[in-house]
Formats: C-alpha cells, sequence, structure tokens
C-alpha cells in the first residue's frame, strides 16, 4: 500500500474507527491513541500483514482489539490500586531499617556524585515527573541523549548501592524525601 493511499484511507476511516473506540472506552484520548497504534501498526507491519478481508474489517478488529487491551489494563490497576495506596501509606509512616536508612544514604550519595547534566537530566525525570522529550526539548538535547544519562544515572546508582536488593524502593524512598 502506498503512503498517499493509505493517509486517504486513514483520514476517511479514523472518524468511525474513533467513535468504535469511545464506545468502548468512554475516554477520548485513550480512543484516539488506541486508532492511531492501529494505523501505525498497519503502517509499519504493511508487507508482512495479509489481510483475509477487507481493510476496514481489519482496523475494526484491530481498534476493538486494542480497545480491550486498554480496558483489561486499567482493570488490573484498579484491582490493585487499593493495595498498592496501603503500601505506599505503611511506607511513609513506618520507621526505616538499618538496612533501608544506609541504602537510602548510597543512593543519596550515588545521586549527588552524577556528573552535572547526568544529575539534572535524572532529577527532572525523577522528580519534576518529565517526560524524555519534555527534557530533551527544555535542556535542548536529544532524546537518545536524555536516554543515556537516565540509563547512566541507574547504572551508578546501582554501583553504587549493589549490596541492597531493592533499588527501585530505594530510589523511590529518596524521591518522597525530597517532597
Amino acid at each position: 500500500m502506498e503512503q498517499n493511499k493509505f493517509e486517504i484511507e486513514a483520514k476517511r476511516m479514523r472518524p468511525a474507527l474513533l467513535r468504535m473506540a469511545i464506545r468502548y472506552l468512554e475516554d477520548s484520548d485513550e480512543a484516539e491513541d488506541v486508532v492511531q497504534d492501529a494505523f501505525v501498526y498497519l503502517w509499519e507491519n504493511r508487507r508482512r500483514i495479509n489481510i483475509k478481508t477487507s481493510l476496514k474489517s481489519y482496523l475494526y478488529q484491530s481498534v476493538r482489539h486494542g480497545a480491550l487491551k486498554v480496558i483489561r489494563s486499567q482493570t488490573l490497576e484498579q484491582r490493585h490500586i487499593s493495595r498498592l495506596t496501603e503500601f505506599i501509606e505503611y511506607l511513609e509512616q513506618s520507621e526505616f531499617s538499618e538496612e533501608e536508612l544506609s541504602g537510602l544514604q548510597k543512593v543519596e550519595q550515588a545521586i549527588e556524585e552524577l556528573p552535572s547534566q547526568c544529575k539534572s537530566v535524572f532529577l527532572m525525570s525523577l522528580v519534576d515527573e518529565k517526560s524524555y522529550k519534555q527534557i530533551a526539548d527544555e535542556l535542548g538535547i536529544s532524546l537518545n541523549t536524555v536516554k543515556t544519562h537516565i540509563s547512566k544515572a541507574y547504572r551508578l546508582i546501582r554501583e553504587k548501592a549493589q549490596n541492597y536488593k531493592n533499588i527501585s524502593l530505594l530510589i523511590w524512598l529518596y524521591y518522597k524525601r525530597l517532597l
């Protein structure tokens, strides 16, 4: 399928696919993402996909499956959110063990010792909760440079606190202490 024909078909079918996805998801942003993902997948795999029905049927089925995948994910998240909330509240209110305090100090020290730009990128991601793209745009660096800095930060932190089992939890505790 050539790109021009694909774009014409996508533009023609998008509104109906979007309406269907909204009926399933009841969220226009989620629905838009599902429809966009279906078109992107079709375009990127156009040479491998063997459509046995019509393009319209294929896309409706793809959007339906994408919407159901989102619903399953949301259901799973809802099922575990109360436990996660309880766990977070417990962590925030409980005293840290000697091992956790020691690990937390190692994480703090490792973060302080990160190279300047690496530390800035890492903290923008962790504390400011900015996306990689937002960080890249704000600092005027490439997306790959942002990914490299964050990967390097995690690697250096893991090396510094290697004797501790749950580095992710220690980083999260570090983040909570900053707030």
